[in-house]
């Protein structure tokens, strides 16, 4: 399903044309049909001649309600303008074609209607009036149809002109982080709460963990209906009510957003970039406004970011889910006048006032790396809005230009690399000199001291040919845990010389240190402070599972007759293979456990 909005002058016949387009009169309010005027945005659905199913948005037409109109555009990428005949080109006409581009609306049919309440002169009076309006838009290719609803002439032609813009308009972008700005809120009898909405950015599927309202609140999709149907699941795009679980609907309203659990950042400052702002709208460096987004409408205090009045920094009354290239209007709340349209370019600003022009004159890669140079996939979704493939492929791009370098998941900007390189050298070379005997140092302390985590600097470390990482410590890759010193050789020897009784390291002279990174490279163990060479419980492991395997059962005594020691080394390496499950006690004796390669029962 596609959207369309409407847009038009008030009683120029937005809601008669959706009634003959559609079936459905969308003035729901008995107060609309009292007054013949459309007070708050509707509803209606068609089929076109191609089978694609179209959902409109009827948006009332007079001043008084352009917010009402605002929350019926939000989310759609094809707009139904109308003008009458009789009547020609109005105030609520220019001003909602001026909402359209503001918003980015980029495809349009525009309908002439009451073409037979109007002599022809008038009707192409009024044709050549809009077109002169459109000669500079970004919707001049809008094609404009005559049509009369009550006559029905032209409704045909309406019909395929709007078949070809759907056509035509790109599908909707589907980066699986869907969200619906909501238009309505009711409660249904036996169903609960109900919301409805245009959704975008990615689909939705029936039982789906969500988030809804402000401050989110967790829910469930019990329910969904598209275009008076159920459906299991529905594409960006369409015009969708929902029914979830968990919420109150008193707790929602116009405004409101429901989005995937979980997928969404709600910032309350951002950076926005000041589109099409009229000559004659100037701005006070900071102050307050009127910021219509999504379908919501809220008052913000600004601060202007430069004296051209480009950018601005706005602090929202309260944390939204939002993305990189969100558009809005901004009005004044004094006038209710239009001031700009208003794009979002940073949803984390970090920098001061006085420095954002600068960063935000930058391309949009650069600006992301300047303030997360290490940047993942992750990051971008969370920094823009996108899908993760959309992420994936800036993350790509990042690399193709030369702008960063694949490290892992992440793209590092170059400088920093070659920087961390030089800074985890020098201090991996300062450790080798002052402790020549250590095995490196500890990934995490290195990591807290370069600030970063322990996933970075090991993906980091991947990519220096001279660092390498053993057993959870960095060293230079010359080292190796395997050569032992001569001076390691020695202590070694000297305590296997009395294997099962060795003397202390300190009895035997050792550098601390060397029995530090022994230790640490298994070649020595430490058995409740004595210390035993790995090769000697290596031993006495062997030899008293063939004495188990003969015997079935030792105590201690049997072991240091075995073994020639003495009860004060006996017992830790007794305590040592039963923890191990190579033997177990039972009483005062030993059998064999489950990991001595023996039957045991």
């Amino acid at each position: 399903m596609r959207t369309i909005a409407t847009a038009g002058h008030v009683d120029h016949g937005k809601s008669s044309l959706v009634l003959a387009l559609t079936g459905t009169d969308p003035d729901r309010w008995e107060q609309e049909k009292r007054r013949g005027m459309t007070i708050d945005i509707g509803f209606g659905f068609c089929v076109l001649d191609s089978g694609q199913e179209i959902g409109f948005v009827d948006v009332p037409g007079h001043i008084r309600f352009l917010k009402n109109m605002l929350a019926g555009v939000s989310g759609v990428d094809i707009a139904l303008l109308v003008v009458s005949a009789t009547e020609g080109w109005m105030a609520q006409s220019e001003e909602h074609l001026q909402v359209l581009e503001l918003l980015g609306i980029s495809y349009a049919v525009v309908a002439l209607t009451k073409v037979d309440s109007a002599d022809e002169a008038t009707a192409l009076s009024t044709e050549k009036e809009i077109q002169s309006r459109f000669k500079h838009s970004p919707l001049r290719d809008a094609p404009i149809v005559w049509c009369d609803s009550i006559t029905g002439r032209g409704i045909a032609d309406l019909r395929r002109a709007l078949d070809v813009a759907v056509r035509n308009a790109p599908p909707p972008l589907d980066w699986f982080r869907p969200r619906l700005w909501i238009d309505r809120v009711f409660s249904a009898q036996g169903a609960g709460t109900v919301v409805t909405g245009t959704l975008t950015r990615g689909g939705l599927e029936l039982d789906s963990e969500i988030e809804v309202g402000t401050p989110p609140q967790s829910a469930r999709i019990r329910k969904i209906e598209c275009a008076k149907v159920e459906s299991s699941r529905v594409s960006p795009g369409a015009r969708v009510a929902i029914n979830i679980g968990g919420v109150s609907h008193q707790t929602l309203s116009r405004g409101d957003a429901l989005v995937a659990d979980k997928q969404w950042i709600r910032p309350r400052v951002i950076d926005v970039e000041l589109i099409s702002r009229p000559p004659n709208s100037p701005l006070s460096p900071k102050g307050r406004l009127t910021l219509y987004l999504g379908t919501g409408e809220y008052e913000v205090d600004y601060r202007l970011i430069d004296k051209n009045a480009r950018w601005a920094r706005i602090t929202l009354p309260v944390a939204i889910p939002l993305a990189i290239g969100d558009r809005a209007i901004v009005r004044d709340s004094g006038t209710a006048r239009t001031i700009a349209g208003a794009e979002i370019l940073d949803l984390d600003p970090t920098t001061k006032i006085s420095e954002a022009a600068g960063h935000l004159e930058r391309p949009f890669a650069e600006r992301v790396l300047s303030t997360h140079p290490w940047l993942a996939a992750d990051d971008l979704v969370g920094l823009t809005g996108c899908g993760q493939l959309a992420a994936k492929e800036m993350i790509n791009s990042l690399v193709t230009q030369n702008l960063a370098v694949a490290v892992g998941q992440w793209v590092v900007v170059r400088s920093v690399m070659t920087q961390l390189e030089n800074q985890m050298g020098e201090l991996v070379n300062i450790y080798h000199q002052e402790s020549p005997h250590g095995t490196g140092i500890e990934l995490a302390a290195l990591a807290t001291k370069l600030n970063l985590t322990v996933d970075q600097l090991r993906a980091a470390i991947t990519s220096f040919s001279d660092l390498t990482i053993t057993q959870g410590r960095v060293h230079s890759a010359s080292y190796s845990t395997e050569t032992l010193s001569l001076e390691a050789q020695q202590l070694i020897k000297a305590l296997s010389a009395k294997p099962f009784s060795p003397p202390t390291p300190t009895q035997l002279g050792a550098d601390p240190e060397l029995v530090k990174t022994l230790l640490g490279t298994k070649k020595l163990v430490d058995l409740d402070g004595i210390i035993f060479s790995a090769e000697a419980l290596a031993d006495a492991q062997r030899i008293i599972i063939n004495a188990l395997e003969k015997t079935g059962e030792l105590s201690i005594a049997n072991v240091r007759d075995l073994l020639g020691s003495s009860r004060k080394f006996i017992l830790p390496i007794m305590n040592w293979l039963d923890h191990s499950g190579v033997t177990r006690r039972r009483g005062d004796l030993r059998v064999a456990g489950p990991r001595s390669g023996l039957t045991t029962n």
